[in-house]
C-alpha cells in the first residue's frame, strides 16, 4: 500500500465527517468525553493550519502525552461507568480513541482505519437511535467517508471535491433499489434490528413505581411521547381516558410505591364488565420497566405480548419494556372491581407512625360528624373545591410534614398533591384507598387520527374500597381543576410551555406550530410502525397482500434473488445503452485525443486529463494554450461544474489543428 501521506483536505473531510457522526452521541456521553474527540480533532486542524507538531518519530514526547491522555480517558471511563464494555461504555470509548486516532494520521493505511471506524461509527448510532433525522444524518455521513475513500484512491487529483461527493452521491442512490429489496424480502428475525438493549444504569424519562409530592409535575416539561393509540371505531370522552399504570400502595409519608413482588400475585382481579367496549392497538415507547398501560380497565389480555395482569390490576408485561412494542386490546369503562372482598385491606388502611397528625386529625372529625362513607368522600371532594384549593403546575416547595403543609398552608399542588392527601384522609377515616399513576387525556393527531399520549399527560389518582362497590375511582384533581380532565394538560399549559418563546404571542403562529408538530408526528409514527417494526408478521403480511402465498424463508430467497438479478440486468443495460450512446463531451475528447494521436501521444491507462495534457504541452509547447483550454473545458463539462458550454468545448476542439514546430 502507497505509505505517502493523505493530503489536508482528505484528512479535513475525514474529520468532518466522523464529527458528523459522533455528533448525536454527544447528547448522551459525559461532556468530557465529547471534549476529548473535540480538542484532538482541534490538535490535528493546528498542524494542518500553523504546522503544530504530531506525534511520531521525530516527537516521542507528543506520543508520550498522547497515550498519557488515552490512559486518563480510559481511567476516567471506568469511573464514570464502571466497565469499559457494553453500549455506552463501549461508543465512548470508541469517540475518544476515533479522535486520538486522527491525530496520528501520516499515511494512507491510517487514513483507511479511520475512514471505516467512521463507518462503524455510523452503526453505534442506531443502537440509540433510528429515527428520521438520525438516518438522514447517517446518510450525510456515509456519503462523505465515501467520498474520503474516492479521492484517497485519486492520487493524482484528477477530481475536485465537488465531483468527488457528486460520485459518492450516484455511488449511494445506485444502492439504493438493492438495499430497498433487501429490507423487503430478506428474511426477518423476531426483534428489531438495532436490538441492542439499554445498559441498567441508563435512565429513561417517564412513569416510575415510585411517588413523592412533585415527581410527577416535572414530566410538565417533558414533551417526549409514552404512547400512541389507534381506536378501532369511536374515542372515549375525555372524562374516561385514564390509562392504567402502576398501582401504589405502601408510604413513608413521603414517597409512596408499590407491594413488594410477592405481595403482588399474579391473579386476573374479580372484575364485572359494563357497558360498550373499545378496541384499541397501543405503540408504546421503550422505558425499561414491565408496565403495559391501558385504557382503565381491559377486559382481557393483550394477544400479541406475553403479560399478565397484578391482583391490584396493573397490566404488567412478563419481559421489560426495552424497545418500542405494539399490542392489542380492548377495554370497558365502566366496571366493579373486587366488590365481594378485597384481600388486601390492611395494606390499604396502613398509614406511617407520626406523620401527618393534622390531616389525620381533621378526618377523624369530619367522620366522626357523618360516618357514611359515600358522603364522607363528597364531603372531601368539596372541600377542596370550596376551600381556595388550586391546581398549579408549578407548585411550592412543602416544608415539614409534605401532606400537612400541602392541605393547611400551600394548598396548591399538582395532581400527586391531591391523590396522595385524598388518600390519607381516606384512610384515617377508615376507608381503603390506594393511588393509581399512569396518565390521563391525550392528544388526537388530526393528520393520521391517532391519539397521542406524552409524558407531561402523567397523572396521578385514588381508588377507595367500599363494600358492595369494589374499588372505585376517585380523582380529586377534578374537583379543583376540572379542565385538567375534561380538555387535558395540554389545553391547559401556558402558551409558552406548548411551543417556541418567540412564537407565544401569535395565534396563527402557534396554530401553524402545531400543524407542523402534528404533521411531523404522523410522519415519525409511520416510520416508527412500517419501517422500525418491520418484523416477521408484518413482512408476511405485506409480501401476502402482494400476492405471495404462504411467505416462507425459501420463496423469499427465491425472489430476493430474482430481484437483485433483475436490477442487476437493467443496470447492465443501462452501461451497455452508454457504451452505444456515450456521452456527447467524451466523445469530443475522444476527437481532441485523435488529434493529439498524430503525434504518439495518447492517454494511458489510469492516466488523467490533466496529468495527459501535462505530456501533451510537453511535446507541443507551442499549443500548450489551447491544450489547456481544452482539457478545463472538459473537466469542467465531465464533471459537473457546467461552468462551460458544450458548443464552447465543440468549438476549440474544432479550431484545434496541432502541428508540428518548425
Amino acid at each position: 500500500m502507497n505509505k505517502t501521506s493523505p493530503s489536508p483536505t482528505a484528512i479535513l473531510w475525514l474529520m468532518l465527517g466522523l464529527t458528523l457522526g459522533t455528533a448525536p452521541h454527544f447528547l448522551h456521553q459525559p461532556i468530557w468525553v465529547s471534549l476529548v474527540f473535540l480538542i484532538a480533532l482541534a490538535w490535528r486542524c493546528m498542524n494542518i493550519y500553523y504546522g503544530w507538531p504530531l506525534p511520531g518519530k521525530k516527537h516521542l514526547l507528543l506520543r508520550f502525552v498522547q497515550l498519557g491522555i488515552a490512559g486518563i480517558a480510559i481511567l476516567a471511563l471506568m469511573f464514570s461507568y464502571g466497565t469499559t464494555i457494553g453500549r455506552d461504555a463501549g461508543v465512548a470509548m470508541l469517540t475518544m480513541m476515533l479522535g486520538l486516532k486522527v491525530v496520528e494520521i501520516q499515511s494512507q493505511r491510517d487514513f483507511y482505519v479511520a475512514t471505516f471506524l467512521g463507518y462503524f461509527v455510523v452503526i453505534t448510532n442506531f443502537f440509540f437511535s433510528q429515527s428520521i433525522p438520525i438516518v438522514l444524518l447517517m446518510f450525510v455521513v456515509v456519503t462523505i467517508m465515501t467520498a474520503c475513500l474516492i479521492s484517497l484512491n485519486d492520487p493524482k487529483h484528477q477530481l475536485n471535491e465537488r465531483s468527488v461527493l457528486k460520485l459518492s452521491s450516484q455511488m449511494l442512490m445506485q444502492a439504493i433499489p438493492v438495499m430497498l429489496l433487501l429490507f423487503v424480502l430478506f428474511p426477518r428475525i423476531a426483534g428489531p434490528l438495532w436490538g441492542l438493549p439499554q445498559d441498567a444504569h441508563t435512565g429513561t424519562t417517564g412513569m416510575d413505581d415510585t411517588m413523592t409530592l412533585g415527581k410527577i409535575s416535572n414530566l410538565i416539561q417533558s414533551d417526549e411521547i409514552a404512547f400512541r393509540v389507534k381506536f378501532d371505531g369511536d374515542l372515549p370522552p375525555p372524562s374516561q381516558r385514564y390509562w392504567r399504570g402502576p398501582v401504589l400502595w405502601q408510604t413513608d409519608g413521603t414517597t409512596w410505591k408499590e407491594l413488594d413482588r410477592n405481595s403482588q400475585s399474579p391473579i386476573t382481579p374479580d372484575i364485572d364488565f359494563s357497558g360498550g367496549e373499545y378496541s384499541y392497538e397501543v405503540t408504546i415507547e421503550p422505558h425499561n420497566d414491565h408496565w403495559l398501560f391501558a385504557l382503565d380497565f381491559p377486559n382481557r389480555l393483550p394477544t400479541n405480548v406475553n403479560a399478565h395482569f397484578t391482583s391490584d390490576g396493573q397490566l404488567r408485561s412478563n419481559d421489560a419494556i426495552k424497545q418500542r412494542q405494539q399490542y392489542q386490546l380492548s377495554s370497558q369503562t365502566n366496571f366493579q372491581f373486587n366488590a365481594p372482598n378485597e384481600p388486601l385491606i390492611k395494606e390499604a388502611l396502613a398509614l406511617p407512625k407520626d406523620k401527618h397528625p393534622q390531616t389525620i386529625q381533621l378526618a377523624q372529625e369530619w367522620f366522626l360528624q357523618d360516618p357514611n362513607p359515600q358522603r364522607y368522600i363528597q364531603r372531601v371532594l368539596q372541600h377542596f373545591n370550596q376551600k381556595s384549593y388550586y391546581y398549579s403546575l408549578t407548585p411550592p416547595l412543602l416544608i415539614g410534614d409534605s401532606i400537612d403543609a400541602f392541605l393547611f398552608e400551600t394548598r396548591r399542588g399538582f395532581c400527586e398533591h391531591y391523590a396522595a392527601s385524598f388518600t390519607v384522609l381516606m384512610r384515617a377515616a377508615g376507608i381503603p384507598a390506594r393511588v393509581v399513576t399512569g396518565y390521563q387525556g391525550g392528544e388526537i393527531n388530526p393528520v393520521n387520527d391517532f391519539l397521542v399520549v406524552r409524558q407531561r399527560d402523567a397523572h396521578a389518582w385514588t381508588e377507595v374500597w367500599l363494600e358492595d362497590e369494589g374499588w372505585l375511582r376517585v380523582d380529586p384533581t377534578a374537583a379543583v381543576s376540572s379542565d385538567r380532565i375534561e380538555l387535558g394538560i395540554g389545553d391547559i399549559m401556558p402558551a409558552g410551555m406548548r411551543s417556541p418563546f418567540f412564537i407565544t404571542n401569535s395565534r396563527q403562529l402557534i396554530s401553524l406550530w402545531q400543524n407542523i408538530n402534528n404533521n411531523w408526528d404522523a410522519v415519525n409514527n409511520a416510520w416508527n410502525l412500517w419501517v422500525l417494526a418491520y418484523g416477521p408478521e408484518l413482512q408476511k403480511n405485506f409480501l401476502s397482500s402482494l400476492g405471495m402465498k404462504n411467505p416462507d424463508w425459501q420463496k423469499m430467497a427465491i425472489w430476493l434473488a430474482i430481484s437483485i438479478s433483475t436490477v442487476l440486468l437493467i443496470l447492465s443495460f443501462t452501461l451497455l445503452y452508454q457504451r452505444k450512446h456515450p456521452d456527447p463531451v467524451v466523445q469530443l475528447y475522444r476527437t481532441f485525443c485523435l488529434k493529439l494521436a498524430r503525434f504518439d501521444l495518447q492517454p494511458n491507462t489510469g492516466e488523467g486529463p490533466k496529468d495527459f495534457a501535462h505530456r501533451a504541452t510537453s511535446t507541443l509547447p507551442h499549443h500548450k494554450n489551447d491544450i489547456n483550454t481544452i482539457t478545463q473545458l472538459y473537466i469542467d463539462l465531465h464533471y459537473g461544474k457546467q461552468s462551460a458550454a458544450l458548443t464552447d468545448l465543440q468549438t476549440a476542439i474544432k479550431l484545434f489543428q496541432p502541428q508540428k514546430a518548425i
